[in-house]
């Protein structure tokens, strides 16, 4: 009986020394990027939100099953499987979702795309907000990796859209 007691003693002791090295090395993060596209807000949003044509320009995302709609939960390939639920959908204007790594508050991240029209231009800004017990500098990695590949797709998207803008 009291090995008992002292292998759930140090068991206990275990977890608590984890559960604090994981709570000292937490900080959720937020990233952005974001870049003036040469088209207007819904020849831009025509082409993030065809989202079939991916594989054709998209090297951040290869594939995207289900519908954009708000409340729906689709299915994104990007190197790993992720299935967030859409939380906006605003034409022209906004796409935001919530996904999470294995189950909710371990490593979850809200990703939105906010365009604002500039003249006959859109100031596209690509963000995403970490957050999850794992996220800090265990992650940070990770994290640098996904502003690099949201700065890829920015590029692609521009040159997508400005591709299908008539030159004046």
């Amino acid at each position: 009986m009291r090995y008992a007691r002292q292998l759930i003693a140090t068991v206990a002791g275990i977890v608590a020394a984890a559960f604090l090295v994981i709570l000292a090395c937490h900080a959720d993060r937020d990233i952005s990027t974001d870049i003036l596209i040469d088209s207007p807000p819904q020849v831009v949003w025509q082409v993030l939100t065809l989202t079939r044509d991916y594989p054709l320009w998209n090297p951040m995302i290869a594939r995207v099953n289900g519908e954009l709609r708000e409340g729906n939960v689709i299915e994104i390939d990007a190197g790993m499987v992720f299935r967030p639920r859409i939380l906006a959908f605003r034409v022209d204007q906004e796409l935001r979702w919530k996904g999470h790594v294995w189950i909710p508050g371990i490593f979850d991240g809200e990703h939105r795309f906010v365009l604002e029209a500039h003249g006959n231009q859109t100031h596209l800004i690509q963000s995403e907000e970490f957050t999850g017990i794992l996220v800090g500098r265990i992650t940070r990695e990770i994290i640098d990796d996904t502003v690099l590949a949201m700065k890829g797709m920015n590029s692609a998207l521009k040159a997508r859209a400005d591709s299908l803008v008539p030159v004046k």
